[in-house]
């Protein structure tokens, strides 16, 4: 079934709510308030179904010049216009305002209905149509049919909805694909079912049991149930109008202007990069800085607005600008937005958000970026999105909801630019850009070259050490490092990390290892333990004693016992043969034994025995040591 949304707009008075109560039955005035002043102060809602099955979702906005915030949160989403204008009266200030809104927010389909009819003759019915047809030139109404009607005779609703008919079949439906989003325009509570929120779906799905995320706060619910015009539902599509019951969350957490969604999808930010045009009716030129209301769907926030590369704007004109917003909002790439200023409560202009993940406000960004982000593909966003990111990275799900795009086209997209390693992925599904990759690697490669100059007797820089360096996440540190490795330009040795080829040839010649390696294969098993000692006999300092050691004990030529007691390699092989050769004969090992064998006092013998049952070469007993295979 096939969802389309028709919204009115129009200037007070002008006959919107009358016109909707005549083709649906529905008084989308609620309020007792609205029904004693006759006119529309909140959003109102009815719906039907067109012969060929399309399911209408309408939304009626004030036209009070003090309403249009409101009327801005209820025209986004929308993909018809009903746009009136009174027989009587013709052309208002919120006629034009609201045509303006409707152009600013991509509308683009409409049809101007001319209500009152049979309050005027048809002389002067003939020069309203004439007048508004002139007004309408050149704005995407243009080409729209302009259809007089009367809600209280019935004259021209048939009209009327024939076309409407023909516009929705042209519609195309809001894709069901894209990550979900419901902007709340209307929050009530039930008794026995808590709270319910209502808005249009304006992309993705959304069903019974889904568990939902409301930014900004970041409060979670599970949804109990949904409704569309009064109907339970298991599932809402986009563009459709629906109720959702979200019990876990109060009524007092919730306010107009928020946003459903999905968890993981969106961020919310307080900074935003956008293109805007300046509405010609302006009277005078815009200065570079401005602070005015910012509305994007349902919500409206206070903004500061720096404009880019230009001191003034004139009416009429466009430029990019930064907007620093009092309080986070949710957004994606290409959204629409309305800029109205105070105290005249006059639209200024509005435009589209061309980066919602904006680190930081800056007012010197070349033209050459901001061009090339305003018209770029989706391959292109996605890399200029991860060089915004730089270090931070950004999973494909949350690319899909900055993008306002489908994951399955992201996963795409994004598995071209890892073939051509453009952009590479972490073990935790986060997607960084090679420009920030290889700042990490050069980072990596810095922080190695220095630890061997400073360090030129230890084999390498501890992973952990050199991870704390970097100060990055731990998936970032770890893509950066394999691919260095990859490339073979660092090497890893258990936990060390080190440059190719560094501390092997030149380690086994440097005259320091040759004495220090020499003095433990001739020291045998009784070598001195006493490190301070030891360097006054070696003739070296203990740090660069204790460096050595490392080395040597990594590279496999010493054996650490115990402590500060170290053997050489050789040695031990010796050792572990005269042992065999031992079992060979008796099956048990003692200490005395071993005192007998190697001529050892206990101070070493007692170290030797429990080092070789920590490698499994023998295993203790009551009695003595066996031979752990021979066990």
């Amino acid at each position: 079934m096939k969802r389309v949304i028709l919204g009115t707009a129009g200037h007070i008075d002008h006959g919107k709510t009358t016109f909707i109560k005549a083709i649906t039955g529905i008084d989308c005035d609620r309020l007792k308030e609205e029904k004693e002043r006759g006119i529309t102060i909140e959003l109102g809602y009815a719906h039907l179904t067109l012969p060929t099955g399309i399911k209408i979702g309408i939304v009626d906005v004030p036209g009070h010049e003090k309403f249009v915030s409101k009327m801005v949160a209820g025209a986004s989403g929308i993909d018809i216009v009903a746009f009136i204008i009174s027989a009587e009266e013709g052309i208002k200030p919120q006629t034009r305002e609201h045509l303006y809104i409707c152009e600013l927010l991509g509308v683009k389909k409409g049809i101007v209905v001319v209500t009152k009819k049979d309050l005027v003759d048809d002389d002067f019915l003939s020069l309203q149509l004439e007048d508004i047809k002139n007004f309408i030139e050149g704005t995407f109404l243009e080409n729209s049919k302009i259809i007089p009607v009367s809600s209280i005779t019935g004259d021209g609703l048939d009209d009327f909805l024939k076309e409407l008919e023909r516009l929705s079949s042209e519609i195309t439906e809001k894709p069901s694909d894209k990550p979900f989003r419901l902007p709340i325009d209307d929050i009530v509570t039930i008794k026995g079912f808590g709270t319910v929120v209502r808005g249009t779906i304006i992309s993705g799905t959304v069903s019974v049991k889904d568990e939902v995320v409301l930014l900004p706060t970041g409060y979670k619910s599970r949804i109990r149930s949904i409704q569309s015009h009064n109907q339970n539902i298991t599932t809402g599509y986009a563009g459709e109008r629906v109720a959702l019951n979200l019990p876990e969350i109060g009524k007092e957490e919730i306010e107009r202007g928020m946003l459903v969604a999905k968890e993981g999808y969106f961020e919310v930010t307080d900074k935003l990069l956008v293109e805007f045009f300046y509405l010609p009716y302006n009277q005078k030129p815009l200065k570079s800085r401005f602070v005015s209301q910012f509305h994007i769907y349902t919500n409206r926030v206070e903004g500061e607005f720096f404009l880019i590369n230009r001191e003034k704007l004139n009416p009429g004109e466009r430029s990019f600008a930064v907007i620093r917003l009092k309080k986070p909002v949710y957004a994606s790439y290409g959204d629409p937005f309305i800029v109205r200023g105070f105290g005249v409560y006059t639209t200024m202009g509005g435009g589209k958000i061309i980066n919602p993940a904006l680190a930081t406000i800056n007012r010197n960004i070349s033209e050459e970026y901001l061009k090339k982000l305003a018209t770029a593909g989706t391959n292109e966003l996605i890399e200029l999105f991860l060089r915004e990111k730089k270090k931070e990275g950004i999973t494909i799900r949350k690319l899909s909801g900055i993008i306002n795009m489908a994951e399955k086209d992201i996963e795409t997209c994004v598995a071209g630019l890892l073939s051509s390693e453009i952009v590479f992925k972490d073990s935790r599904e986060r997607l960084y850009h090679s420009a920030g990759i290889d700042d990490i690697k050069r980072q990596i490669i810095d922080n190695i070259e220095d630890f061997h100059k400073k360090n030129p007797l230890k084999i390498g820089m501890n992973k952990g050490e050199l991870f704390e360096k970097i100060s990055v996440n731990e998936g970032l540190f770890e893509t950066a490092l394999s691919i260095l490795i990859k490339d073979k330009k660092l090497e890893i040795d258990g936990n060390f990390i080190k440059t190719r080829g560094i501390n092997k040839s030149d380690s086994a010649i440097d005259p320091l290892f040759v004495k220090i390696e020499s003095y433990y294969r001739n020291s045998g098993l009784q070598p001195d333990d006493n490190i301070p000692e030891l360097t006054k006999k070696l003739g070296v300092t203990e740090r660069v004693l204790k460096d050595i050691l490392v080395t040597l004990i990594k590279k496999g030529t010493l054996i650490r016992i115990k402590d500060n007691y170290y053997i050489h390699e050789k040695v031990f092989e010796d050792l572990k043969q005269k042992i065999l050769n031992h079992f060979g004969k008796k099956d048990l090992l003692t200490p005395q034994d071993m005192k007998e064998i190697f001529n050892l006092s206990r101070k070493y013998t007692i170290p030797i025995l429990e080092y070789l049952d920590s490698i499994k070469f023998t295993i203790r007993l009551q009695e003595g040591r066996k031979l752990r295979n021979k066990v």
